[in-house]
C-alpha cells in the first residue's frame, strides 16, 4: 500500500452536522433566518467543517476571523474582514447603494467617506443596516471564524444582527474553540443570552471514532489503509481530525514510523519541520506577532533576527501549500491553525522570543505609533521593556475611553494596576495617581458588568488609604464600593454596611461635599428599608451639597433625594432630579446622570404622566447606553420599553428590547431588560422565548433582590400563566406576597392582581373538569391572601388614581371570576373602562374578551357584547397578540358573531350595476350588512337611529331586487370590490 495526503481532500463524516446545518442555510435561503455555533475542541473540523457546507454558488459567503493578540482581542476585527469580503465581490454600484449614509463605517473601512466623532454604539446599527442591505440582494451567509477570540463590539453585531432576525435571506454561522473558554470569558455571557433566541443553534463536534478515522485516513492516502494503521492513527490522534492529517501527512508504508511525535504540540509542529530552514524562521518570526501581520512587516522584523527575507512570498507560498499557513491571500499572513503559533512560541528557546517582540516593538512603532497602541503595549511587556509596556497601556486605554468601548479600556488598565510596582516612578506617578488608576478601573469595570473585579479592586483602593489621615477620601471609595454591591444584587444590609462607615469617616467634617454625598447615599438606602428618617437625611445631604460647591456631589445629593421623595412627593422629586440631570451631564457623573433619569421617570409615573415618564427614558437611554456601552444606562431602556409595552407601542417596544439584548447586560439592567421581553413575548405568544428570557434574568440577579423584586414577581407570573401553569404561578406569587419577617408594601398591590388572576385561571380549569374541591382551595387561597392584606388593596400607592382604579377594576374582576360570581360581567365592563380611561390597550382588549365570556356565560344574548368582542379583536390583532386573538375568535366563533369589519365598497365603473344606483350612505350600510352585522349594530356604528338603519336596508333590498338582506350582502360581495 502507498499514498500521500495532501492539503486539498474532502471532508468525511459529520453526517447529522452536515443536515442540521444544511437545513439551516435553506431556511436562512428562503427568508428564515437562522444562526448557529459550531463548537468543539482544536482541530475538530469546525471551520473545515462550514467551509464545505458554504459552497453552494447561490450564496454569499462573507468571512471574517477574530484576531486575539497579547491578551486581548482586535475590536471589529472579523466585522471588517466581513465588509472586506463582500467589497471585494460587489460592483461599483452595489457598494454605492449598500453604502448609502453609512458613512461612519470609515472607522472600519478604507475608502468610505470618514466622518468624524462617531459614537461606538453606532457602528452597531449602521453594521447591521449594510449587512440586511447586502441581504436584501443576495442569499448571505455571514461566517465569523473563532468566536473564542472575539471582542466585544464584534460580539455586539452579532447579537444585534441575531436579534433582528425577522425575514431577511440570512444565516449567521460562527466557530468556537471550547478549550479557549475559561471561567470569566466573555463568550459565556454572550452564548447565554443567545441561547435564548429563537433562531439560535449550538452544534457540537465530537472526535471521530475509528470508522470514521479510517475514512479520513482513506481519502487523504487515496488507498484503503489497513485497519492496524488506523488503529496506530486513532489511537496517537486520538480522534482529532486535524491531528490524523498532521500524522499521516507524507506517510508510506502501512505502519506509523515510531518518530512520529506523541502529544499535540508534536503533531501540530511536524508539518512546521518540513518546511525549509527559511521558512520555519519566518513562520516564527510570524508566531510572535500574535496576529496577521503584512509581509513588509514580517520582514523587517525577520531580518533583525538576521532571517534571509529575500525569498519571502516564496516561504509564505511554501507554508501554504504545506498547510502551516492559512491559504488565500499571502499578505497579511497567518497560520492555518492558530493553535501552531501558540506551540510554536512556547518553543522557542530562551531569549528568543523578547528579543523578537523588541523588533515588533521597533517596526510597529516607527511604521504606526499610536494606531497600534495595544499591540505595542503587548510588545513592550514581552520584551521586557517596562515603561514603554506602561506607557503604551496607557496611550491605548485613552484610545478605548475615547472609543467608547469600556471593555477594551479595562484590558489596558488592568496592565497597568499590574505593571505599577515595576514601572518608573516618574513614569508611573505618585501614590496617589496609583490610587486613582485603581478607582478608575474599578469604575470602568463596574460600567462593563465586571462587579467583582470593580469591589476587589475598590478594596484595593481602600487599602492604599490611611482613614485616619484621609477619612473623607476613604469615605468616598465605600460610598463607591457599597453602589458596587447594589449592581451586585447584594442585599440592601450588605450595602448599607459600606455606606455607614463612609458616613462615619466623613462625619468628622460635617459640611464636607464627602459627607454630603455618603449621607444622601444613606438616605437611598434608608429608603429601600422604609426607614421615615430617609426624608430628613436626604434634606441634610442637599443641604450641606449646596454649601459645599461640589457640582458632582449635589447631582448626586439631588439624585439621591430625587428617589427618596418620588413616590411622597413627586412634584419636589421632579425639580431635584431635573437639577441633578443637568449637574451631573456638565460634569461627566455617568452614575448620578443614570439615577437622576430613574427617578424622574418613576416621579412622572407617580403623577400619572406616564407618556412623559416613557420618553424620558427613552432619552435617557439614547444619551447614556447607545453612545457607548455603559451598562448601567440599559436600565434605562427597561424603564421605556415597559411604559411602551403598557401603552400598546409593541414595535417600539421590540425594537428598544431588540438593541438591549443584543448588549448582553449583566446584573440589574440585564435581568431588568430580559423580564420586559418576557413579557412582550408570552403576550404574542412566544411563551418558549418568554420562559428563556425569564430564566436568562433569574440567572443575572440574586433571587432577594430588592431592586426589581415586583418586577421579577411579575415576570415570572406571566410566563407561568402562559404556559399553562396556574398552580405553580400561584406558589410562585404567594412565595413574594407572604414572605416570612417582612410585611407587604404598596408596591405589593399590583402584584395582587397577578396572583387573582393565576387563582382564576386555577380555579376555572378545576371547574371545566368538574374539580370543585380544586375549585375551593383556589378561592380559599385567594380569600386568605385578602384577609391578611393589612389594607384596603390599591389605596396605599402613591401613584395616579385613574391608574390605581384600572389595576383595582381588574383585580376585583379577576376575584369575581376566581369565585364565580354572578356579577362577572359587569366587573369585566367596568374594567375595560378603566383600562381605556388610561390608555392600556393591552390589558382593556382582555378586559372587553372577558367581559364578553362573562356574559355570555350569565344567558347575555350574543348581540350584546358583538361590539367589546369586536374591539378585543381589533386591539388584539394590532398588538400582535395571537393568544388574545386566538381566544377572542374562538369565543366569536362558538356564539356565530361576526368579526368581521366593513369594508368601502367600491363599485365597478359599468353602467348596468345596481350597485350604482345606491347612495353613499346606502353602500356604508350595505357593507356593514356583508359583515353580518344587525340594524342595531349598524345604527351604533353610525350613530343613527335603528328605524333610519331600517329604512336604508329597505331601499337595498328594492334597488338591487333582492328579498333579504342575506341576499344583499351576497350580491354586493359578488359585484363589488370591498376595499378598492
Amino acid at each position: 500500500m502507498r499514498g500521500q495526503a495532501q492539503p486539498g481532500h474532502r471532508l468525511v463524516g459529520r453526517g447529522a452536522e452536515r443536515e442540521r446545518i444544511g437545513r439551516i442555510l435553506a431556511g436562512g435561503a428562503a427568508g428564515r433566518p437562522a444562526a448557529a455555533i459550531v463548537r468543539g475542541e482544536a482541530g475538530v473540523g469546525k471551520t473545515r467543517l462550514v467551509r464545505e457546507l458554504c459552497t453552494e454558488p447561490e450564496l454569499l459567503v462573507l468571512w471574517g476571523s477574530c484576531v486575539h493578540f497579547g491578551g486581548s482581542s482586535v475590536p471589529y476585527a472579523p466585522v471588517v474582514g466581513i465588509l472586506q469580503d463582500w467589497l471585494q465581490a460587489a460592483d461599483p454600484a452595489e457598494q454605492a447603494q449598500v453604502l448609502a449614509g453609512a458613512d461612519e463605517l470609515a472607522s472600519l473601512l478604507p475608502g468610505v467617506r470618514a466622518v468624524h466623532d462617531v459614537p461606538a454604539g453606532r457602528l452597531v446599527p449602521v453594521v447591521d443596516l449594510v449587512l440586511n442591505r447586502i441581504a436584501d440582494r443576495h442569499r448571505t451567509v455571514v461566517v465569523v471564524d473563532d468566536l473564542h477570540w472575539a471582542d466585544l463590539a464584534s460580539l455586539d453585531v452579532l447579537a444585534y444582527l441575531i436579534t433582528g432576525f425577522r425575514r431577511q435571506r440570512l444565516t449567521v454561522l460562527g466557530t468556537c474553540r471550547d478549550e479557549d473558554l475559561g471561567v470569566g470569558h466573555p463568550l459565556h455571557g454572550w452564548l447565554a443570552d443567545m441561547r435564548r433566541m429563537p433562531s439560535f443553534e449550538e452544534i457540537r463536534l465530537e472526535r471521530f471514532e475509528l470508522a470514521e478515522t479510517g475514512a479520513q485516513v482513506e481519502d487523504l492516502l487515496g488507498v484503503l489503509p489497513d485497519i492496524d494503521l488506523v488503529a496506530q492513527v486513532q489511537a496517537r490522534s486520538d480522534g482529532n481530525p486535524y491531528l490524523t492529517e498532521l500524522l499521516v501527512q507524507d506517510l508510506s508504508g502501512v505502519t506509523l514510523p515510531d518518530t512520529v511525535p506523541q502529544g499535540l504540540r508534536e503533531a501540530l509542529l511536524a508539518a512546521w519541520h518540513r518546511l525549509s530552514k527559511q521558512a520555519r524562521q519566518l513562520v516564527q518570526v510570524l508566531a510572535v506577532g500574535g496576529r496577521p501581520t503584512t509581509l513588509d512587516v514580517l520582514a523587517a522584523v525577520a531580518s533583525r533576527q538576521g532571517v534571509d527575507v529575500t525569498g519571502l512570498s516564496a516561504c509564505v507560498t511554501e507554508a501554504q501549500e504545506r498547510g502551516v499557513l492559512a491559504m488565500g491571500t499571502a499578505d497579511p499572513c497567518w497560520f492555518r491553525h492558530p493553535l501552531l503559533a501558540e506551540v510554536l512560541y512556547d518553543g522557542l528557546p530562551p531569549g528568543q522570543a523578547p528579543d523578537i517582540h523588541a523588533g515588533y516593538l521597533d517596526v510597529l512603532e516607527a511604521r504606526a505609533g499610536a494606531s497600534v497602541a495595544p499591540d505595542l503595549a503587548v510588545h513592550s511587556l514581552r520584551a521586557g521593556r517596562i515603561d514603554e509596556a506602561y506607557k503604551w497601556s496607557r496611550i491605548a486605554a485613552e484610545q478605548a475611553a475615547n472609543l467608547r468601548t469600556p471593555a477594551e479600556e479595562v484590558i489596558q488598565l488592568e496592565r497597568m494596576c499590574d505593571l505599577w510596582e515595576q514601572a518608573s516612578p516618574a513614569l508611573r506617578g505618585s501614590p496617589a495617581d496609583r490610587t486613582a488608576l485603581y478607582l478608575r478601573t474599578s469604575a470602568v469595570c463596574s460600567r462593563v458588568g465586571r462587579n467583582d473585579q470593580a469591589i476587589e479592586l475598590a478594596g484595593d483602593a481602600l487599602g492604599m488609604i490611611d482613614s485616619t489621615r484621609d477619612p473623607l477620601v476613604a469615605s468616598g471609595i465605600l460610598v463607591d464600593r457599597g453602589m458596587m454591591r447594589w449592581h451586585r444584587t447584594e442585599p440592601i444590609e450588605a450595602v448599607m454596611v459600606d455606606l455607614g462607615q463612609a458616613l462615619d469617616l466623613s462625619g468628622r467634617r460635617p459640611e464636607s461635599s464627602a459627607y454630603a454625598r455618603a449621607l444622601a447615599a444613606v438616605a437611598w438606602a434608608e429608603n429601600w428599608q422604609s426607614l421615615p428618617i430617609a426624608v430628613a437625611h436626604a434634606n441634610e445631604a442637599v443641604r450641606v451639597a449646596r454649601a459645599a460647591g461640589s457640582d458632582r456631589v449635589l447631582a448626586a445629593a439631588l439624585g439621591y433625594r430625587c428617589s427618596v421623595l418620588a413616590g411622597s412627593a413627586p412634584e419636589q422629586a421632579l425639580l431635584d432630579g431635573r437639577e441633578a440631570e443637568q449637574l451631573a451631564r456638565a460634569s461627566g457623573a455617568m452614575l448620578e446622570w443614570l439615577m437622576a433619569f430613574v427617578w424622574q421617570v418613576h416621579a412622572l409615573r407617580t403623577l400619572g404622566r406616564r407618556t412623559e415618564a416613557t420618553d424620558l427614558a427613552l432619552r435617557g437611554y439614547s444619551e447614556l447606553a447607545v453612545p457607548g456601552r455603559d451598562m448601567l444606562g440599559y436600565f434605562l431602556a427597561y424603564l421605556g420599553t415597559d411604559g411602551l409595552l403598557e401603552a400598546g407601542r409593541w414595535e417600539e417596544c421590540q425594537a428598544i428590547l431588540r438593541a438591549a439584548l443584543a448588549a448582553r447586560c449583566p446584573s440589574i439592567p440585564g435581568a431588568a431588560v430580559r423580564l420586559a421581553a418576557a413579557s412582550l413575548a408570552v403576550r404574542r405568544g412566544r411563551t418558549a422565548e418568554g420562559r428563556l428570557h425569564f430564566d436568562r434574568a433569574r440567572e443575572l440577579i440574586a433571587e432577594n433582590f430588592v431592586g426589581i423584586r415586583e418586577t421579577l414577581a411579575a415576570g415570572g407570573a406571566e410566563v407561568l400563566i402562559a404556559e399553562g401553569k396556574p398552580q405553580e404561578a400561584v406558589d410562585w406569587l404567594r412565595a413574594r406576597l407572604t414572605r416570612p419577617g417582612a410585611a407587604p408594601t404598596p408596591e405589593d398591590d399590583d402584584l395582587l392582581v397577578l396572583y387573582a388572576n393565576a387563582a382564576a385561571e386555577l380555579a376555572q380549569a378545576a371547574r371545566d373538569v368538574g374539580d370543585t374541591a380544586s375549585a375551593t382551595r383556589a378561592v380559599a387561597g385567594l380569600e386568605e391572601i385578602l384577609d391578611s392584606w393589612p389594607w384596603e388593596p390599591f389605596t396605599r400607592k402613591q401613584t395616579d388614581a385613574s391608574v390605581q382604579s384600572m389595576r383595582s377594576a381588574l383585580f376585583h374582576a379577576e376575584v369575581a371570576r376566581c369565585r364565580d360570581d354572578p356579577d362577572q360581567a359587569s366587573r369585566w365592563q367596568r374594567a375595560a373602562q378603566a383600562c381605556d380611561a388610561v390608555g392600556a390597550p393591552w390589558h382593556r382588549a382582555v378586559a372587553q374578551w372577558r367581559y364578553a365570556e362573562a356574559a355570555i356565560a350569565a344567558g347575555w344574548p350574543p348581540t350584546g357584547v358583538a361590539e367589546p368582542l369586536r374591539q378585543a379583536r381589533r386591539g388584539a390583532d394590532e398588538l400582535g397578540a395571537e393568544p388574545l386573538l386566538r381566544s377572542v375568535e374562538s369565543l366569536a366563533r362558538r356564539v356565530r358573531i361576526s368579526l368581521r369589519e366593513p369594508e368601502p365598497l367600491v363599485v365597478p365603473d359599468r353602467e348596468e350595476s345596481v350597485l350604482s344606483a345606491l347612495t353613499p350612505r346606502e353602500r356604508e350600510i350595505l357593507a356593514f350588512l356583508v359583515t353580518g352585522r344587525s340594524n342595531g349594530e349598524i345604527a351604533k356604528d353610525l350613530v343613527i337611529s335603528d328605524k333610519t338603519v331600517s329604512v336604508h336596508v329597505s331601499s337595498i333590498l328594492r334597488k338591487t331586487g333582492t328579498t333579504t338582506r342575506f341576499e344583499a350582502a351576497a350580491l354586493a360581495e359578488r359585484l363589488a370590490d370591498p376595499g378598492g
